[in-house]
């Protein structure tokens, strides 16, 4: 929990601290565990990095962990006098709001800027055409502005007409931190089962964005596959690539895509003979 009334300076440092070995310790983590043999025997796909794309991604990650601290000490700085006492509900009411808002601007600025006229702010992201942990913390300081301070924002906004605590809000960023993390492990930890039941439908698993990265369009989501799904974003072989990768069997090309066999016709139901009179 951070103070109630800190000053600006404070904040920054603060959120940095903590903002920063959160954000540090979830990619350390996935990173040991993406070395693993068991993490190799579920890769989406079987390929090695991008020449020069650890470093990359490295230096991109510093200029996330300031602009992050910044943005978010900014945004709890304008809060605090708006946050309400904590209880459960208003807590769970903040989490809820904070994934939905998310969510939904994630979808739109992030498909945004695959056109051509924006796609210079989102480079640095598809550095890795192949993910690892670290890929989470690859952004342009641009884009990172676009997309925290854009769904802070929207928290902001939202706290002006409804109660919103300090916890929910903690909980929603801890929960980014850890998805982001595993989201771009180019493993496949989720059984085959995952992707057809009722919270696959809504949830993403690692092969879902493992494809964004590898097709480049498609796959927008952020933490779930509901807008993808809506607006025919969604790659028809996405079952099955993911049934591939749980089988050990993950791509071996880039630009690799399985053929869906298309649904059997439908045999139209043959009328009763009329009885004889």
């Amino acid at each position: 929990m951070l103070p109630l009334n800190p000053s600006l300076p404070v904040l920054f440092l603060l959120v940095l601290l903590i903002s920063g070995v959160i954000k540090l310790l979830t990619v350390t983590v996935g990173w040991l565990v993406w070395r693993t043999r068991m993490a190799e025997r579920f890769r989406v796909y079987r390929r090695e990095l991008a020449k020069g794309q650890l470093r990359s991604e490295l230096l991109s990650a510093v200029g996330v962990l300031l602009t992050d601290a910044v943005i978010i000490a900014g945004f709890r700085y304008f809060t605090g006098p708006l946050l309400a006492p904590f209880s459960l509900s208003t807590a769970l009411w903040s989490y809820a709001w904070m994934f939905v808002g998310f969510e939904v601007w994630f979808y739109v600025t992030h498909r945004l800027m695959h056109l051509p006229r924006f796609y210079r702010f989102h480079a640095q992201h598809h550095v890795a055409q192949v993910t690892e942990p670290l890929t989470a913390l690859s952004f342009s300081m641009v884009e990172r502005v676009v997309l925290t301070g854009g769904g802070l924002g929207l928290h902001f906004a939202a706290l002006h007409l409804m109660p919103g605590t300090q916890v929910g809000i903690l909980a929603y960023m801890l929960t980014n931190y850890v998805l982001n993390a595993f989201g771009h492990g180019n493993t496949e930890w989720l059984p085959r089962r995952f992707v057809t039941s009722w919270v696959g439908r809504v949830f993403f698993t690692p092969t879902f964005h493992a494809l964004h990265h590898a097709r480049y369009q498609g796959h927008y989501g952020l933490y779930t596959v509901v807008l993808d799904r809506w607006f025919g974003t969604a790659f028809p072989d996405y079952p099955l690539v993911h049934a591939r990768a749980r089988a050990g069997e993950g791509l071996t090309r880039i630009g690799e895509r399985l053929a869906v066999a298309p649904p059997a016709p439908s045999v139209p139901a043959v009328p009763e003979a009329r009885q004889a009179l």
